[in-house]
Protein backbone atom coordinates (compact mmCIF):
# COMPACT_ATOMS: atom_id res chain seq x y z
CA UNK A 1 0.00 0.00 0.00
CA UNK A 2 1.30 3.52 -0.94
CA UNK A 3 -0.69 6.26 0.49
CA UNK A 4 -0.81 9.20 -1.48
CA UNK A 5 -2.33 12.12 0.26
CA UNK A 6 -2.45 11.05 4.02
CA UNK A 7 0.05 12.69 6.30
CA UNK A 8 0.00 13.32 10.04
CA UNK A 9 -2.14 16.10 9.63
CA UNK A 10 -5.01 13.48 9.37
CA UNK A 11 -5.45 12.21 13.07
CA UNK A 12 -6.61 8.79 14.01
CA UNK A 13 -7.52 7.66 17.22
CA UNK A 14 -7.26 4.05 18.39
CA UNK A 15 -9.17 2.31 21.35
CA UNK A 16 -6.66 0.44 23.72
CA UNK A 17 -8.36 -2.56 24.34
CA UNK A 18 -7.52 -6.09 23.74
CA UNK A 19 -10.96 -6.51 21.60
CA UNK A 20 -10.26 -4.11 19.35
CA UNK A 21 -6.85 -5.03 18.67
CA UNK A 22 -7.27 -6.79 15.13
CA UNK A 23 -7.67 -3.33 13.41
CA UNK A 24 -4.12 -2.64 14.43
CA UNK A 25 -2.12 -5.16 13.03
CA UNK A 26 -0.43 -2.50 10.64
CA UNK A 27 -0.72 0.51 12.60
CA UNK A 28 3.23 0.51 13.93
CA UNK A 29 3.55 1.52 9.65
CA UNK A 30 0.49 4.08 10.06
CA UNK A 31 0.85 7.28 7.23
CA UNK A 32 -1.14 9.43 9.64
CA UNK A 33 -1.41 10.71 13.28
CA UNK A 34 -2.22 8.20 15.88
CA UNK A 35 -3.94 9.25 19.39
CA UNK A 36 -4.59 6.02 22.12
CA UNK A 37 -8.22 7.64 23.89
CA UNK A 38 -10.58 5.39 25.88
CA UNK A 39 -14.33 5.57 24.04
CA UNK A 40 -15.75 8.55 26.21
CA UNK A 41 -12.54 10.76 25.35
CA UNK A 42 -12.34 9.79 21.66
CA UNK A 43 -16.06 10.97 21.41
CA UNK A 44 -15.08 14.31 23.04
CA UNK A 45 -12.07 15.08 20.90
CA UNK A 46 -13.83 14.26 17.72
CA UNK A 47 -16.59 16.70 18.94
CA UNK A 48 -13.97 19.20 19.71
CA UNK A 49 -12.11 18.50 15.95
CA UNK A 50 -9.51 17.18 16.55
CA UNK A 51 -9.88 13.54 15.58
CA UNK A 52 -10.79 12.66 11.91
CA UNK A 53 -10.97 9.08 12.26
CA UNK A 54 -11.54 6.74 15.70
CA UNK A 55 -13.09 3.53 16.49
CA UNK A 56 -16.34 5.72 17.83
CA UNK A 57 -18.48 4.77 20.69
CA UNK A 58 -21.82 3.65 18.81
CA UNK A 59 -23.43 5.87 21.33
CA UNK A 60 -20.89 8.95 20.49
CA UNK A 61 -21.51 7.85 16.78
CA UNK A 62 -25.54 8.14 17.03
CA UNK A 63 -25.11 11.90 19.01
CA UNK A 64 -22.01 13.79 16.77
CA UNK A 65 -22.93 15.23 13.83
CA UNK A 66 -20.33 15.02 10.58
CA UNK A 67 -19.17 11.69 10.93
CA UNK A 68 -19.89 8.48 8.41
CA UNK A 69 -19.51 5.04 8.85
CA UNK A 70 -16.18 3.39 6.88
CA UNK A 71 -16.73 -0.05 5.68
CA UNK A 72 -18.74 -0.59 7.70
CA UNK A 73 -16.56 -1.82 10.21
CA UNK A 74 -16.75 -1.80 14.32
CA UNK A 75 -16.79 -4.22 17.50
CA UNK A 76 -19.90 -6.26 17.39
CA UNK A 77 -20.88 -8.91 19.20
CA UNK A 78 -24.17 -11.72 19.26
CA UNK A 79 -25.04 -12.98 22.95
CA UNK A 80 -21.87 -12.68 25.91
CA UNK A 81 -19.53 -10.10 25.10
CA UNK A 82 -17.39 -10.53 28.58
CA UNK A 83 -16.13 -7.10 28.61
CA UNK A 84 -18.66 -5.16 29.33
CA UNK A 85 -19.94 -6.20 32.50
CA UNK A 86 -22.52 -5.07 35.62
CA UNK A 87 -20.84 -6.36 39.29
CA UNK A 88 -23.56 -5.81 41.72
CA UNK A 89 -24.40 -6.45 45.38
CA UNK A 90 -27.99 -8.26 44.01
CA UNK A 91 -29.73 -9.74 41.27
CA UNK A 92 -30.03 -6.81 38.70
CA UNK A 93 -33.69 -6.92 38.76
CA UNK A 94 -33.15 -5.66 42.47
CA UNK A 95 -31.06 -2.83 41.68
CA UNK A 96 -34.38 -0.35 41.70
CA UNK A 97 -32.89 2.75 43.63
CA UNK A 98 -29.54 1.51 43.58
CA UNK A 99 -25.99 3.56 43.74
CA UNK A 100 -24.17 2.25 40.53
CA UNK A 101 -20.70 3.50 39.85
CA UNK A 102 -20.08 3.76 36.22
CA UNK A 103 -16.59 3.42 34.39
CA UNK A 104 -15.58 7.34 33.24
CA UNK A 105 -14.20 5.49 29.91
CA UNK A 106 -17.59 4.67 28.77
CA UNK A 107 -19.83 6.72 26.13
CA UNK A 108 -22.06 3.69 25.05
CA UNK A 109 -22.37 1.11 28.00
CA UNK A 110 -23.79 3.36 30.25
CA UNK A 111 -26.64 3.70 27.53
CA UNK A 112 -26.80 0.48 27.17
CA UNK A 113 -27.13 0.02 30.68
CA UNK A 114 -30.03 2.46 31.46
CA UNK A 115 -32.16 0.84 28.78
CA UNK A 116 -31.74 -2.45 30.68
CA UNK A 117 -32.60 -1.74 34.15
CA UNK A 118 -34.58 1.29 33.40
CA UNK A 119 -36.18 0.73 30.48
CA UNK A 120 -36.36 -3.40 29.98
CA UNK A 121 -36.62 -3.89 34.11
CA UNK A 122 -38.54 -1.05 34.72
CA UNK A 123 -36.79 0.18 37.59
CA UNK A 124 -36.86 3.60 39.12
CA UNK A 125 -34.73 5.44 41.80
CA UNK A 126 -31.68 3.81 40.42
CA UNK A 127 -28.25 6.53 40.17
CA UNK A 128 -25.99 6.56 37.88
CA UNK A 129 -22.63 8.11 39.05
CA UNK A 130 -19.11 8.34 37.36
CA UNK A 131 -16.26 6.81 39.22
CA UNK A 132 -17.35 5.77 42.56
CA UNK A 133 -15.30 3.04 44.49
CA UNK A 134 -16.34 -0.53 45.13
CA UNK A 135 -17.16 0.23 48.68
CA UNK A 136 -19.78 3.23 47.74
CA UNK A 137 -21.82 1.33 45.58
CA UNK A 138 -24.35 -1.09 44.54
CA UNK A 139 -22.63 -1.93 41.64
CA UNK A 140 -20.53 -1.12 38.59
CA UNK A 141 -20.15 -0.84 35.94
CA UNK A 142 -16.87 -2.24 33.78
CA UNK A 143 -15.56 -2.22 30.26
CA UNK A 144 -12.68 -3.13 28.54
CA UNK A 145 -9.98 -4.55 29.61
CA UNK A 146 -11.03 -3.86 33.33
CA UNK A 147 -13.43 -5.88 33.09
CA UNK A 148 -12.06 -9.18 31.64
CA UNK A 149 -9.56 -8.76 34.58
CA UNK A 150 -12.67 -8.61 37.33
CA UNK A 151 -14.34 -11.66 35.97
CA UNK A 152 -11.84 -13.78 37.88
CA UNK A 153 -11.09 -11.05 40.76
CA UNK A 154 -14.42 -9.35 41.66
CA UNK A 155 -14.65 -7.13 44.53
CA UNK A 156 -15.46 -8.52 47.44
CA UNK A 157 -19.57 -8.27 48.05
CA UNK A 158 -19.86 -8.11 44.34
CA UNK A 159 -21.45 -11.77 43.75
CA UNK A 160 -23.97 -11.02 41.33
CA UNK A 161 -22.60 -10.49 37.43
CA UNK A 162 -25.04 -8.56 34.23
CA UNK A 163 -23.14 -9.28 30.71
CA UNK A 164 -24.75 -6.52 29.10
CA UNK A 165 -24.42 -8.31 25.68
CA UNK A 166 -26.04 -11.51 26.59
CA UNK A 167 -28.95 -9.22 28.45
CA UNK A 168 -29.58 -7.38 25.03
CA UNK A 169 -29.76 -10.55 22.84
CA UNK A 170 -32.59 -12.35 25.23
CA UNK A 171 -34.19 -8.84 25.31
CA UNK A 172 -34.51 -8.01 21.74
CA UNK A 173 -32.67 -10.95 19.80
CA UNK A 174 -30.23 -8.80 18.64
CA UNK A 175 -26.29 -8.76 18.00
CA UNK A 176 -24.70 -4.84 19.66
CA UNK A 177 -22.46 -2.72 18.32
CA UNK A 178 -20.04 -1.44 21.11
CA UNK A 179 -17.96 0.59 18.25
CA UNK A 180 -17.65 1.55 15.13
CA UNK A 181 -14.80 3.20 12.63
CA UNK A 182 -16.22 6.62 11.61
CA UNK A 183 -14.62 8.87 9.76
CA UNK A 184 -15.10 12.87 9.47
CA UNK A 185 -17.18 13.60 6.38
CA UNK A 186 -15.56 16.82 5.37
CA UNK A 187 -12.37 15.34 4.80
CA UNK A 188 -11.51 14.75 1.38
CA UNK A 189 -13.02 11.96 -0.94
CA UNK A 190 -9.24 10.56 -2.10
CA UNK A 191 -8.24 10.99 1.87
CA UNK A 192 -10.97 8.50 2.96
CA UNK A 193 -11.02 6.14 0.47
CA UNK A 194 -6.94 5.74 1.23
CA UNK A 195 -7.97 5.75 5.49
CA UNK A 196 -10.51 2.87 4.28
CA UNK A 197 -7.94 0.71 2.34
CA UNK A 198 -5.64 0.71 4.91
CA UNK A 199 -8.21 -0.10 7.58
CA UNK A 200 -8.98 -2.81 5.21
CA UNK A 201 -5.85 -3.80 5.13
CA UNK A 202 -4.82 -3.73 8.46
CA UNK A 203 -7.71 -5.57 9.76
CA UNK A 204 -7.45 -8.39 7.21
CA UNK A 205 -3.46 -8.61 8.56
CA UNK A 206 -4.65 -8.80 12.45
CA UNK A 207 -7.50 -11.42 11.25
CA UNK A 208 -5.02 -13.62 9.78
CA UNK A 209 -2.75 -13.89 12.61
CA UNK A 210 -4.90 -13.76 15.07
CA UNK A 211 -3.34 -16.14 17.55
CA UNK A 212 -0.31 -14.01 17.21
CA UNK A 213 -2.45 -10.63 17.95
CA UNK A 214 -4.16 -12.77 20.97
CA UNK A 215 -0.59 -13.44 22.66
CA UNK A 216 0.22 -10.20 22.80
CA UNK A 217 -3.03 -9.24 24.81
CA UNK A 218 -1.71 -9.38 27.72
CA UNK A 219 -3.26 -6.50 30.37
CA UNK A 220 -6.28 -8.36 30.44
CA UNK A 221 -4.72 -11.34 32.66
CA UNK A 222 -6.07 -14.09 30.16
CA UNK A 223 -4.19 -16.95 28.60
CA UNK A 224 -3.26 -16.67 24.86
CA UNK A 225 -5.88 -19.20 24.00
CA UNK A 226 -8.54 -17.42 26.38
CA UNK A 227 -7.93 -14.47 24.46
CA UNK A 228 -8.03 -15.96 21.18
CA UNK A 229 -11.15 -17.41 22.02
CA UNK A 230 -12.74 -14.18 23.08
CA UNK A 231 -11.76 -12.16 19.90
CA UNK A 232 -13.25 -14.75 18.08
CA UNK A 233 -16.40 -13.96 19.41
CA UNK A 234 -16.37 -10.58 17.55
CA UNK A 235 -17.66 -9.40 14.35
CA UNK A 236 -15.30 -6.58 12.98
CA UNK A 237 -16.83 -6.22 9.72
CA UNK A 238 -20.42 -5.38 10.49
CA UNK A 239 -23.47 -7.20 8.55
CA UNK A 240 -27.17 -6.83 8.19
CA UNK A 241 -27.79 -8.34 11.95
CA UNK A 242 -25.51 -5.95 13.23
CA UNK A 243 -26.68 -2.94 11.23
CA UNK A 244 -30.25 -3.84 12.74
CA UNK A 245 -29.21 -3.91 16.19
CA UNK A 246 -27.46 -0.88 16.11
CA UNK A 247 -30.22 0.75 14.39
CA UNK A 248 -32.65 -0.31 17.12
CA UNK A 249 -30.05 0.55 19.96
CA UNK A 250 -30.24 3.99 18.53
CA UNK A 251 -34.27 4.04 18.20
CA UNK A 252 -34.55 3.11 21.96
CA UNK A 253 -31.94 5.31 23.12
CA UNK A 254 -33.58 8.10 20.99
CA UNK A 255 -37.28 6.97 22.65
CA UNK A 256 -36.09 6.69 26.26
CA UNK A 257 -33.92 10.50 26.06
CA UNK A 258 -30.53 8.70 26.32
CA UNK A 259 -28.88 10.17 23.10
CA UNK A 260 -27.14 12.80 24.49
CA UNK A 261 -26.47 11.64 27.76
CA UNK A 262 -22.55 12.43 29.00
Amino acid sequence: MQPIRLTTATVAARIPYANAAPFYALWAEAPFAVRNLVPRELGREAAAGNVDLGLMATGDFHRLEGFELVGPMGVAVRGPVQSVLLFSRRPAAALGGALISVTPETSTSIRLLRLLLDVRRGLTGTRYVRGLEPAQADAMLVIGDRAMRLRNQRPEGFHHLLDLGEDWLEWTGLSFVYAVWAVRQSLAPEIKSELRDFLEASLAAGLASLSEVARQQTEPGWSAPETEAYLRRFHYRLGPEDLEGMARFRQLTEQHGLTQLD
